[in-house]
């Protein structure tokens, strides 16, 4: 993996040494960071299940003031610091060992609010779909800032919908069997 844009473009990132991780491509990510551009740029960035922080750490390297990693698995944490560290962006970062959702519930409101906001579940449409509904309740009203995008990557064959509480669906992007479909709050 590496980082396709912005300061730290060129280098490599530390992949996963477990199992159960599945990294966004570097193909989409790519796309992503395109289809985002000029919003990246001085943002607050959230990753929820964020597996190895390739997603925030480029979001960093393209010019986003912070980014929150979350992740339940203390190996993923602990791989996202050792990438933060080897590019000199621990400063400017923060990553929280915990459930999305529980982190939806106790800790998001204190470390946003978030422009920016990606959801990335291991393909389980239902832990997915739960964490947009928190994102996009009225209990997570400031957590994410007005007109904030939340980009939700899914399987292909699952079908996002309309929009998760305040969260309306602006667009879809396909690669593949991977999906990007992004929503605003309003």
């Amino acid at each position: 993996m590496r980082i396709s844009g912005g300061e730290s473009r060129g280098r490599r990132l530390m992949g996963p040494r477990h199992g159960g991780v599945r990294p966004t491509s570097d193909k989409v990510r790519e796309a992503l960071f395109s289809i985002l551009a000029a919003r990246v740029e001085g943002s607050v960035f959230l990753e929820l299940f964020a597996g190895t922080g390739a997603v925030g750490i480029e979001a960093l390297s393209r010019g986003a003031a912070r980014a929150v990693f979350v992740d339940a698995s203390s190996k993923s944490t602990r791989l996202i610091r050792e990438n933060l560290n080897a590019l000199g962006y621990r400063d400017r970062a923060a990553v929280v060992a915990k459930d999305a959702l529980q982190f939806m519930k106790k800790d998001a409101a204190g470390l946003g609010p978030f422009g920016l906001a990606f959801v990335d579940p291991p393909y389980h449409e239902e832990v997915g779909d739960k964490a947009m509904d928190a994102l996009g309740s009225d209990e997570a009203a400031g957590v994410l800032t007005d007109g904030a995008v939340v980009v939700y990557e899914h399987f292909k064959k699952h079908a996002a919908p309309e929009s998760f509480g305040r969260l309306a669906r602006l667009r879809e992007y396909v690669y593949g069997d991977t999906v990007l479909t992004l929503y605003a709050s309003g």
